[in-house]
């Protein structure tokens, strides 16, 4: 019996097992697995781990003809992801990307509602969370990745736009409310004399900052991820995780001080003492203009 057979054999559900003859499993495995090595050559999964877990996603209806028509390299994907392999995390973020922005489209979709679900669709693919294991952990191979992915985001999609209809924008001006409380009758006055220059300078300061730090900024405070789920979607040590969210949150605030010197004419002592009042009330604002 060959190792390839008794590890497929070993990660099915007891009552499929007779239903795999050794030479015809073994050869459509091995097929399998050839045209997994084809299409992502530069991702390393042991084969055996290849075949246990193709065997488990395959459940209690597994049989022949289901392993036959299981989209295998899409399956070796989805291992090398769950095992944190970041390059592997990279193409299937790549391939998010790519779907969300056919489905937006289609949808005529926001940029806002774009970011959002594509967001969306990288968590519910790659994070686990207490009561919702990473997608990718139960994906079967049944249907392609990409289909499996575009069927997610459009559900979400149309959440979104139908909630938006239903919504009302929220206004800049709303976004300023929130950064004042009615015990805090300094930043009221601050507020009121440098209304626009805030709103104006944080807009720019999150418009300017690069992608990876906008993404991580959407990630921690619109999704409310901790540090160790970004440091899975980047396939990352939490250590370089966290380091990367306090250098994001760093080069915003330091943005933000950029642009609203440039835009008051005040003495710099005072732009940073604006600053570090406005600080604690910065995370609602971003809310609404990272999300």
């Amino acid at each position: 019996m060959s190792v390839l057979y008794q590890s497929f054999v070993a990660g099915l559900h007891a009552s499929a097992r007779d239903r795999f003859a050794e030479p015809a499993t073994t050869a459509t495995i091995t097929a399998h697995w050839d045209a997994a090595r084809a299409a992502w050559p530069d991702l390393a999964v042991p084969v055996e781990r290849f075949a246990g877990d193709l065997a488990r996603r395959l459940g209690l209806d597994a049989t022949p003809a289901s392993l036959e028509g299981t989209c295998a390299p899409d399956v070796y994907l989805a291992i090398a992801c769950v095992d944190g392999n970041s390059v592997a995390i990279e193409r299937c973020d790549q391939l998010c990307e790519r779907e969300v922005r056919i489905v937006a489209s289609k949808l005529r979709a926001t940029p806002d509602q774009l970011a959002e679900a594509r967001s969306h669709l990288v968590r519910v693919l790659l994070v686990d969370e207490p009561e919702h294991p990473a997608a990718l952990r139960g994906y079967t191979g049944r249907g392609s990745l990409r289909a499996y992915a575009r069927v997610i985001v459009t559900r979400d999609l149309i959440r979104t736009i139908n909630r938006g209809r239903r919504e009302a924008p929220t206004a800049n001006d709303e976004i300023l409310e929130r950064l004042a409380t009615m015990n805090d009758p300094e930043l009221s006055v601050l507020r009121a004399r440098y209304h626009g220059a805030v709103t104006d300078a944080m807009r720019a300061a999150v418009a300017h900052l690069d992608e990876r730090s906008r993404a991580l900024l959407r990630y921690q405070i619109v999704d409310g991820w901790n540090v160790d789920q970004v440091a899975r979607v980047y396939g990352v040590h939490r250590a370089t995780g966290a380091r990367w969210l306090v250098a994001a949150r760093e080069a915003l605030g330091d943005a933000i001080e950029e642009e609203l010197a440039a835009r008051i004419d005040v003495d710099p002592d005072e732009v940073a003492s604006i600053i570090r009042l406005v600080q604690s009330r910065v995370d609602v604002s971003l809310e609404r203009l990272l999300g």
